[in-house]
């Protein structure tokens, strides 16, 4: 199974009997599946908030022209650095409560992973 950051999937049959067809030259057609077009899900409108940053990252959302952003705040990140965000939960000047932060596999950016809480001042 492989894993990339667009978010597909490839899977592989690496059974004894795939291996000796495709050494004996027999390799099957490949196979596309899409997932189904789907209005997605609503989130819900209520954000958990909390006031103990005691573990987690802090990330905060700020303006950038028209567009809303979130930075890490954290010490031990580049504070330079964008996060991959739910834009759905943005508001200009909050601040979160991230479980896990890592850099993208590709660099120059952020994702936030596991529960986003709002920090409440």
């Amino acid at each position: 199974m492989f894993t990339p950051t667009d978010g597909s999937l490839a899977c592989i049959d690496a059974s004894e009997n795939a291996i000796a067809s495709a050494q004996a030259g027999t390799i099957p057609e490949a196979t596309v599946i899409k997932a189904p077009k789907t209005e997605g899900v609503t989130p819900s409108a209520v954000l958990e908030t909390t006031t103990d940053t005691s573990t987690g990252v802090i990330a905060e959302c700020f303006q950038d022209g028209s567009k809303l952003r979130v930075r890490v705040i954290s010490p031990g990140y580049n504070s330079n650095g964008n996060v991959q965000f739910p834009k759905d939960i943005r508001q200009a000047g909050d601040r979160y409560l991230v479980q896990e932060i890592r850099e993208s596999a590709r660099g120059g950016f952020y994702r936030a992973y596991g529960d986003i809480k709002k920090i409440n001042n």
